[in-house]
């Protein structure tokens, strides 16, 4: 475990970036953010003391699906993913600094035992789902403004220059 401090308006990790510590809120607010190309960057939720990030993605063992950045300045512990498993395997009691919420949500993702979980694992898999989804498709319509905008130039370029030539021949 360390601690760190964060300024605001810096992020602490970005969309796809690997997953490997998880970090607890001790003083300032966090905001978990989706950037989006065509409309900028949306805050999903902001969050203060106490809160815990990032632990999905290191249990999953998958990317960041979205971006940490500090909203105020702020405090964070960063618990890398060994010592992680380490507090949840070796010394559970240990574990009390996670939180409530955080296990509440890890036991409703992963328990194999209900119905329950297997929706929230569905929730969270299509909440990620639509957010690609929504980024894919703003980045097509950029990329479609710009070709237009490479058709476009050349056809105002040559009226312009059909107009100049009229005019040049036709002047007086």
């Amino acid at each position: 475990m360390r601690r760190i401090t964060v300024p605001s308006g810096d992020y602490v990790y970005r969309v796809d970036e690997p997953s490997t510590s998880l970090f607890v809120v001790r003083s300032g607010k966090i905001e978990l953010t989706t950037p989006y190309p065509e409309t900028g960057e949306g805050v999903d939720a902001t969050h203060g003391p106490g809160y815990v990030f990032g632990e999905v993605e290191i249990i999953d063992r998958r990317s960041r699906t979205s971006n940490a950045r500090a909203a105020t300045d702020v405090n964070l512990i960063e618990i890398e993913q060994e010592e992680l498993m380490d507090i949840l395997y070796t010394h559970p009691e240990k574990s009390l600094v996670l939180g409530k919420g955080t296990f509440e949500r890890l036991k409703e993702l992963f328990s194999e035992e209900s119905l329950e979980s297997e929706l929230a694992r569905l929730r969270e898999e299509m909440q990620i789902s639509i957010r690609q989804a929504v980024v894919a498709h703003e980045s097509r319509v950029v990329k479609s403004h710009n070709g237009m905008a490479a058709i476009a130039v050349p056809i105002v370029l040559m009226v312009i220059l059909a107009i100049g030539a009229y005019w040049f021949f036709h002047r007086g």
